[in-house]
C-alpha cells in the first residue's frame, strides 16, 4: 500500500500527464478554448460540443485547485497578496485547516467573478451529476443549437454549439469561457503575479 509520505512526494507532473503549474492549466484552458472554436463547424455530432463545453468548465474552475496548492497553501506571503482582493474574508482564521481555507478561496472567487461562479457549477455538476452544495436552479446548460449561420445539410443542421442559460440571460458558450479567462487574468494581475503567455486565437 502506498503511504501518504509516498504520494506527497510525487513531483508535480507526475500524475497530470505533464501539467506542473496552475500556468500550465491557464494555458489548457486557452488551448481548449481555440479548439472549442476552431471546431465549431466541424463537429457533426450534438454531444461533441457538450463534450468540450464540460472539459472548459472544469478547467477553468480547478485552476483555482492549482493555484491554492502552488500559492495560498504555501505560506502567509500569498495570503497577505491575495487579501486586498477579497477584504470580507481572513483566510488567516483558518490557518490550519487547508480544506475549509481552500472552500473559502473558492467561495470568494465565485462571488467577485461570475464566469468563475458559473464554471463552477457546471463543473461540479459535471463531476458530481449535479450540484446539490450550491444549487443554482436557474441555470441550465442544456442548449444545444444550431449555428445559425451554417447551412443545413440534406436532412438538416450540421453544425451546433452550446447556450447556458441563467435565470433569462443566456450566454454563449464561448462568450461564457472567454469571460472565465479574463476573470482569472483580472485575479492574477490584482495580485501581483505576473499574467501566463497564452495567446488566443479566438
Amino acid at each position: 500500500m502506498t503511504s501518504q509520505q509516498d504520494l506527497s512526494s510525487v513531483p508535480h507532473g507526475e500524475q497530470s500527464f505533464g501539467i506542473r503549474s496552475w500556468q500550465d492549466m491557464f494555458q489548457k484552458l486557452c488551448f481548449e478554448l481555440d479548439e472549442f472554436v476552431e471546431t465549431r463547424s466541424s463537429d457533426r455530432n450534438v454531444a461533441a460540443r457538450g463534450y468540450r463545453a464540460i472539459n472548459l468548465a472544469w478547467t477553468a474552475w480547478h485552476i483555482h485547485d492549482w493555484f491554492f496548492e502552488e500559492r495560498m497553501d504555501a505560506g502567509d506571503l500569498y495570503l497577505a497578496a491575495v487579501a486586498p482582493v477579497f477584504p470580507e474574508a481572513d483566510f488567516s482564521k483558518e490557518k490550519k485547516n487547508q480544506r475549509k481555507r481552500q472552500s473559502m478561496f473558492g467561495d470568494e472567487l465565485a462571488q467577485r467573478f461570475g464566469a468563475l461562479d458559473i464554471c463552477r457549477t457546471l463543473a461540479t455538476a459535471g463531476k458530481h451529476a449535479k450540484s446539490e452544495s450550491l444549487p443554482r436552479p436557474e441555470l441550465r446548460a442544456h442548449e444545444v443549437r444550431p449555428i445559425p449561420w451554417m447551412a443545413d445539410g440534406p436532412n438538416g443542421p450540421i453544425c451546433w454549439d452550446v447556450r447556458v442559460v441563467v435565470g433569462t440571460k443566456p450566454w454563449d458558450a464561448h462568450d461564457l469561457f472567454l469571460q472565465a479567462i479574463a476573470d482569472w487574468r483580472q485575479f492574477f494581475t490584482l495580485i501581483g503575479e505576473a499574467v501566463p503567455k497564452a495567446q488566443l486565437n479566438t
